[in-house]
């Protein structure tokens, strides 16, 4: 990656967690994590597969391999309770279609082969609503072109958000990239949730403060 372009990436922060991991965490974490990390070598041998960029406690991404078992689900996140949440699912629920990354998004996005992602879900990304945080926000021109490079011709891109403040921008960046069909075409048809997600914990939050919420539908262009 040039200089000039790494000074144009937003900045990312492994969120603190409330409370110290426990020790079952940990060791989830030490140990059994390594057998679901991203295998860059399978991924590319596959035409099917799936991205979730901050899967949080990773409710959506067991709800996509429980019905897409015949895709490679991939998930990014670096809050370390969530990873730890989502292990102890896959290990119970014995899944075998699921690949964690557990670092910066734009370390996966630069290992990931052209063309080799059919839909990417980024589902409540932080808004970061203070102006001196804008730089940490996930939606830019960077990220966009990012996401092009990997996403298959007609690929799609789900994201949802209830910041009313973060909706403006991220239309804005989509609609100025110009390499993105918004599939919605205006905001009366982003309120109701698609048959691919699910209500996450972070969507229960946006309910209870009695936020609107907006389901977001873009498509790859030639």
């Amino acid at each position: 990656m040039k200089k000039s372009e790494k000074k144009l990436l937003p900045l990312f922060y492994k969120k603190k967690p409330r409370r110290s991991l426990s020790k079952k965490q940990k060791e989830l974490l030490k140990f059994t994590l390594q057998k679901f990390l991203f295998k860059k070598k399978k991924i590319q041998n596959s035409k099917k597969n799936f991205l979730e960029i901050g899967f949080g406690y990773g409710e959506n991404v067991i709800n996509l391999s429980k019905n897409n078992t015949d895709k490679l689900i991939i998930g990014c996140e670096v809050y370390e309770p969530g990873i730890a949440n989502l292990v102890t699912k896959i290990e119970s629920e014995n899944l075998k279609n699921i690949y964690i990354f557990p670092e910066n998004i734009f370390s996966l996005l630069n290992k990931l082969k052209k063309n080799s992602i059919e839909k990417i879900f980024i589902l409540y990304p932080d808004p970061w609503p203070k102006k001196k945080h804008y730089k940490r926000r996930l939606i830019s021109s960077v990220f966009l072109n990012k996401i092009y490079r990997i996403l298959r011709i007609n690929g799609i891109v789900f994201v949802s958000t209830d910041s009313q403040d973060y909706l403006s921008v991220i239309l804005n960046e989509f609609l100025i990239n110009k390499k993105f069909l918004w599939v919605n075409k205006k905001i009366a048809n982003c309120y109701k949730r698609p048959k691919e997600l699910i209500e996450t914990k972070y969507e229960k939050k946006a309910n209870i403060k009695n936020n609107k919420k907006y389901f977001l539908k873009f498509k790859k262009m030639c």
